[in-house]
């Protein structure tokens, strides 16, 4: 659910003042059209403001490095991500970032699947070909 903004000076001074009436946390919520929470947390601690957001380190590759797995992801779409930036020679990168790198820029190709072929299919390919397909096979 979305939240509303932080309490004002305003609403602050009106809890104050409707806390020394001796109204309840439930019945000021309802005058301030409030969640009764909020006006809990402010009466135990009045300081308290919300948390700010902790900035985490961005994946440290250079562009440089970027040309290198997008080369090497072209000529081998059906290695590992580990493969392809060991053949960069780029290391200390963790899984999650390597994969978001290949996810943006190449393409993830899974091995073709041939169907086994025996003596008898290929004999019954053979006998299928000469049959419908307009070609000397001699």
């Amino acid at each position: 659910m979305g939240q509303k903004k932080d309490l004002t000076g305003s609403e602050k001074s009106k809890i104050v003042r409707y806390l020394a009436e001796g109204c309840s946390t439930l019945k000021i919520a309802k005058l301030l059209k409030r969640d009764h929470r909020t006006i809990k947390r402010f009466i135990q601690n009045s300081q308290q403001g919300r948390k700010k957001r902790v900035e985490k380190p961005r994946r440290k590759i250079t562009a440089h490095e970027l040309r290198k797995v997008k080369r090497a992801a072209a000529t081998m779409p059906l290695a590992t991500s580990l493969a392809i930036f060991q053949s960069c020679n780029i290391t200390g990168v963790p899984k999650s970032t390597r994969c978001a790198i290949l996810r943006d820029m190449a393409k993830v190709r899974k091995a073709e699947r041939r169907p086994p072929l025996n003596k008898t299919h290929k004999l019954k390919r053979q006998d299928w070909a000469k049959k419908y397909l307009k070609t000397d096979f001699t």
